[in-house]
């Protein structure tokens, strides 16, 4: 087998098509200018394969998914995240009664703030667990292998077609070739008969008659 890159890699289809996957392949193999073994990239593919494969994904849940009793970190374990991050909505509150509204956008320029008072309110979570896709994966894979095979059996039905039409071609010159002692015009044929036994011969007058 021929020695790869990494980016041949990816190419051929042995990098699976996960931001871990790909950090961690290029840590072990040294670099993506390193040159490996097509066996090693593949032995490295089925290892993980056999591993499954696992990503850790952020998704923006409502401030009500985690109500409940217990600690906010069991309520968090209970809905199967790992970890959740409050998302805050900043605003400016009026700190007592009088003119003026009840609140004001954070970014409100000259702002009184001995009126007013900066107020943070949860309106999310960013929520993180890991997941298994393995399936999505393999079916990634799988996909990359059948287009890969498409395109070789493309690239070879089209040299197939590209050899007949020179063996064709071959074959052309070869039918029209003159046959030794065969002549296809009044001289005879380059090293038949050489100039010597020609009727014109060298430094002889061309007897024309009229």
């Amino acid at each position: 087998m021929a020695s790869i890159d990494y980016g041949m890699a990816l190419a051929r289809g042995y990098i699976a098509d996960t931001p871990t996957y790909k950090t961690d392949i290029l840590k072990k193999v040294g670099g993506a200018n390193v040159f490996k073994q097509e066996s090693w990239w593949n032995e490295q593919l089925n290892k993980a394969i056999k591993e499954g494969f696992k990503e850790k994904t952020t998704e923006r849940v409502s401030p009500g998914v985690f109500s409940g009793r217990g600690t906010f970190d069991s309520r968090v374990r209970r809905k199967g995240y790992e970890s959740a991050t409050p998302v805050y909505e900043e605003r400016y509150i009026k700190r007592s009664r009088g003119s003026g509204p009840q609140y004001l956008p954070i970014d409100t320029p000259n702002i009184d703030t001995r009126r007013y008072m900066v107020q943070k309110n949860i309106i999310g979570y960013d929520a993180v667990k890991t997941s298994d896709i393995t399936t999505q994966v393999l079916n990634k894979i799988e996909s990359a292998t059948k287009r890969r095979g498409e395109v070789i059996r493309g690239e070879t039905e089209k040299l197939k077609k590209t050899s007949k039409r020179a063996r064709r071609g071959l074959g052309g010159l070869v039918a029209k070739a003159p046959l030794p002692g065969e002549k296809t015009g009044a001289l005879p044929l380059l090293g038949e008969t050489g100039l010597a036994g020609s009727e014109v011969g060298l430094g002889t007058a061309l007897n024309l008659k009229g």
